[in-house]
């Protein structure tokens, strides 16, 4: 029974501390209030006895101080807001009141009811209504003098933190929309088309649903851009550096070429266009006429012939493969040679190989670069890949077929498996190098359109 006693013992006394514990914890906050409260921040005071209370429920003191602060808190903040109005700050003005009504929300969160003067409801409402104007007017000033940004933080601000009625609401939202299209415009007079298409699109979402009218402006704003801006890009046939092409064999770089023209330049991003690869491909034949290969100045006559701005020559400059986690397996095997000669005794012989298994990498990088009507180089980039799977092999020095096949070890020289590994990673990067070529290019081209 002494040890049951003990352990009773100890969970009542458990319990106390954790009692005293909140108990002190709410005192703590109540002093704080206190202290907050007689430096005359009452606000903050208030924010600590709600604390107070919350922890200790039946702290009546705290409760009582809690909106005898409150109701301080709302006097004052009141004639502040007097004052901001006075010297022309409606904006902080409303402020006080965003801080009082966010008082009143904590104090409610802990259960009581502050009263709030006849007057509050009113006053808060013209205090509201004010800073909604002010913001307005500024907004409206902003755009006139070209402060683009300025005037959008305005309208924002108008429709935000100050119980708009919907009249206020939708006036913002029409100022912010003929702002953006405003804008729009001046960027597409001043050279800047996909600035312009992308404001106009800004003015497009700023409501959930626009209008029809700024609908259609909207769409006449980017096809004016497109129409503009956009650049027609010719890509002509990946080749490769004999290294590359000796490693990964002359069917990879046509495999690339036919995924890239079949699939990612099929999707390019607003402001490009792909020529057609099968004209440009015609013209380059009839420029080349079995000469060796395409110099920019070949590119640039081909782009001339079919209207193109830019031409893509892509070209498979380096490739690494390295292996790592391998591990190797010794393995010993007793074989049959050729009997001798002059007898009928077949001869027997212990012979050592190995298996090998790992992971291997492929890196490969191309060279993109980016050339005008004229031949000249206007800019050079590059796009890699790297791709990992796992290999293994086997390793003997002879005949590999005169080894027994034991625990299917013959897999490990199999050509055909050896070849499957390798056929897969390189499919994988080729897909990455695809997607890296592609979106460097178009990444490239798009930056240079304003």
């Amino acid at each position: 029974m002494l040890p049951m006693a003990a352990s009773r013992v100890r969970r009542i006394l458990a319990v106390s501390l954790l009692v005293a514990t909140a108990c002190a914890s709410a005192e703590d906050r109540f002093n704080e209030g206190t202290r907050l409260q007689f430096q005359g921040r009452y606000v903050e005071a208030v924010y600590r006895y709600a604390e107070a209370v919350e922890k200790d429920p039946e702290l009546v003191v705290a409760r009582d101080r809690l909106l005898a602060a409150g109701d301080t808190a709302v006097l004052v903040a009141m004639e502040e807001a007097d004052e901001l109005v006075g010297r022309g700050d409606p904006v902080q003005a409303a402020g006080r009141y965003q801080q009082i009504d966010a008082m009143v929300a904590r104090i409610r969160e802990v259960g009581l009811r502050p009263l709030l003067p006849e007057a509050y409801a009113a006053t808060r409402r013209e205090a509201f209504d004010d800073a909604i104007d002010w913001q307005m007017t500024e907004a409206d000033a902003a755009a006139r003098d070209g402060r683009w940004e300025d005037a959008v933080r305005y309208y924002r601000g108008a429709r935000d933190g100050y119980l708009p009625s919907r009249d206020q609401v939708e006036a913002s939202y029409d100022g912010e929309t003929a702002l953006l299209l405003t804008w729009a415009e001046v960027e597409l007079a001043d050279g800047h088309p996909r600035s312009a298409h992308e404001l106009a699109q800004r003015a497009l979402n700023v409501r959930g649903s626009s209008a029809r009218e700024t609908v259609l402006t909207v769409r006449d704003i980017q096809d004016r851009a497109l129409a503009d801006g956009t650049v027609v890009i010719a890509v002509v046939p990946v080749t490769a550096e004999p290294g590359v092409r000796e490693w990964l064999g002359g069917e990879f770089e046509i495999q690339l070429d036919n995924d890239l023209a079949l699939d990612y330049w099929t999707r390019p991003p607003l402001f490009v266009q792909v020529a057609d690869p099968i004209v440009l491909r015609r013209e380059l034949r009839g420029l080349l006429r079995g000469r060796a290969a395409q110099s920019p100045l070949v590119v640039g006559r081909a782009l001339d012939l079919i209207g193109a701005d830019v031409g893509v020559v892509v070209r498979l400059t380096g490739i690494e493969v390295s292996e790592r986690d391998v591990e190797r397996d010794r393995h010993e095997a007793v074989v049959r040679r050729n009997a001798r000669r002059g007898t009928g005794d077949a001869v027997t012989d212990t012979v050592v190989y190995e298996t090998v298994r790992g992971t291997m990498s492929y890196f490969v990088e191309a060279e993109i670069v980016l050339v005008d009507p004229d031949g000249r180089e206007v800019n050079r980039l590059t796009a890699s890949a790297r791709e990992s799977g796992p290999f293994e092999r086997g390793e003997f020095q002879g005949d590999p077929r005169i080894l027994p096949n034991e625990g299917d070890h013959a897999r490990f020289f199999d050509p055909a498996v050896l070849s499957g590994q390798m056929t897969q990673i390189e499919g994988a990067v080729m897909t990455g190098l695809a997607a890296a070529i592609a979106s460097g290019t178009y990444d490239q081209i798009v930056a240079a359109i304003r």
